[in-house]
């Protein structure tokens, strides 16, 4: 017992590293990488050539990426996906003293929810098309989250606003940007995911009744049998790994050996942290 204790403790202190290095090291990959599609279709609509410059390169990177690994920069590497997992753990540990169970206020209607990113993404990009292009990025909680973050007032109340009615709906449903309203989550879960990186479980050796993979999912999802094909769900995966550190027979997880997913984690997070300070 004690030696199963020691490898989830490895595994959560290297998890959490990963997180907060990329949080620090590069606060602002999700809004670059929606800033190059932006860019893209801005140039597109004016028949220019396509700049390959730090916004398009780091697109390009965070797609070929997820492709090859799934959505491991949402589950690790994604700064407004870190904060939402630490505002939600806060809330579920006052909850948890004051003998409450953890708000999951939107768990009901999450399926419904799923389509406003997608909404939420065209809209975004037909106001770039018809010439907004400036008033959307002054008004956006991105804007208000790299100024808070640079520890400057937010220039547009509107971008704060929509920053803290995020805050509020971070802490009462985990993940609750990243699965309802991130334009570019909409775009990372369009991917296609190679089968070795979709995150799947044995069902023949689970436990009877048990459902800890779903219940510890920000995403709500139930893994696909790896008897069965890919799942039409596996892009709202964050490629978190909770579900596999949860399972009580270690059945859940991709398709990399038990031994090697430690390993491969870091190799994931220098990967991509190398290919991103390579572009800067």
């Amino acid at each position: 017992m004690a030696k199963k204790k020691n490898k989830i403790t490895a595994n959560m202190i290297c998890e959490t590293g990963i997180r907060v290095i990329f949080f620090f090291a590069w606060p602002a990959l999700f809004s670059t990488a929606w800033g190059g599609i932006k860019m893209i279709v801005e140039e597109v609509k004016d028949l220019a050539a396509i700049e390959l410059n730090s916004f398009t390169l780091t697109l390009i990177i965070l797609l070929l990426f997820t492709i090859v690994f799934g959505r491991f920069f949402c589950g690790y590497a994604c700064a407004f996906g870190s904060l939402g997992d630490f505002i939600y753990s806060v809330s579920s540990w006052i909850r948890k003293k004051m003998k409450k169970k953890p708000f999951r206020v939107f768990g009901k209607w999450g399926d419904k929810l799923l389509c406003l990113k997608y909404l939420l993404a065209l809209g975004i990009l037909a106001a770039v098309i018809a010439g907004y292009n400036n008033q959307v990025s002054l008004n956006s909680p991105f804007t208000a989250f790299s100024q808070l973050y640079a520890r400057t007032r937010p220039k547009s109340s509107i971008a704060l606003g929509h920053f803290l009615l995020i805050i509020i709906g971070m802490a009462l449903e985990p993940r609750f940007f990243c699965r309802f309203l991130c334009p570019m989550g909409a775009v990372f879960s369009l991917m296609p995911i190679l089968p070795f990186s979709i995150f799947k479980r044995d069902r023949d050796q689970c436990i009877s009744g048990c459902s800890a993979c779903q219940r510890i999912c920000p995403a709500n999802l139930e893994l696909p049998s790896t008897r069965e094909g890919d799942n039409l769900k596996s892009g709202q995966c964050f490629s978190c790994g909770k579900c596999a550190g949860v399972c009580p027979r270690q059945n859940a997880g991709d398709s990399i050996p038990k031994k090697f997913r430690l390993p491969m984690l870091l190799l994931k997070a220098a990967l991509l942290f190398g290919m991103i300070y390579y572009i800067y």
